[in-house]
């Protein structure tokens, strides 16, 4: 009789045990903090409301609004310096990129779209943003940067720190 009592209450503490474990486990992923989106405005040239997505994992996770399909652009080095020999052509509509080195506890980054006639590099919806490696931003509706004699945009990243990075870019 004493050791089926002495497995009764084992049987019991293991089924409380388990039952902890089922309830806490979704409740404590229900109430984690989804990771916030650092951004700071830049200079005063802001738009009212960017239309920017912010993935924090690595992959294609959103589908674009043209014709379905990202086209690889290829890998870049960031610069912190206007006038870049480092930029894509985009054709507008959506457009990506993805943080593929940098400093591995995060830094500012800046989408410019690039004017060869200009002095001054236009700061894509006048935002910038923190970002980690593998963090990847989309911008939405980006056809009015197109421009110029061969009716593209002209997209770079500045970063705000003194090193080396690089970026990847779709269209």
């Amino acid at each position: 009789m004493k050791d089926r009592k002495k497995m009764g209450v084992g049987w019991l503490r293991v089924m409380l045990a388990t039952l902890t474990l089922i309830v806490a486990a979704p409740v404590s992923t229900m109430l984690a903090a989804e990771p916030e989106l650092e951004s700071r405005a830049v200079e005063g040239n802001v738009e009212s409301t960017p239309n920017i997505t912010i993935i924090r994992a690595n992959g294609d996770v959103v589908t674009p609004m043209g014709a379905g399909e990202w086209d690889y652009l290829g890998k870049l080095s960031t610069v912190s310096s206007q006038n870049p020999a480092n930029y894509v052509h985009s054709g507008g509509g959506d457009f990506k990129f993805q943080v593929e080195s940098g400093p591995g506890g995060g830094a500012w980054y800046q989408l410019r779209e690039y004017d060869p006639g200009s002095n001054t590099d236009e700061i894509v919806t006048g935002y910038e943003y923190f970002l980690y490696p593998g963090d990847t931003l989309i911008y939405r509706g980006m056809s009015n940067y197109v421009d110029g004699d061969n009716k593209k945009a002209e997209f770079y990243v500045y970063e705000s720190f003194s090193g080396s990075g690089s970026v990847k870019f779709w269209d």
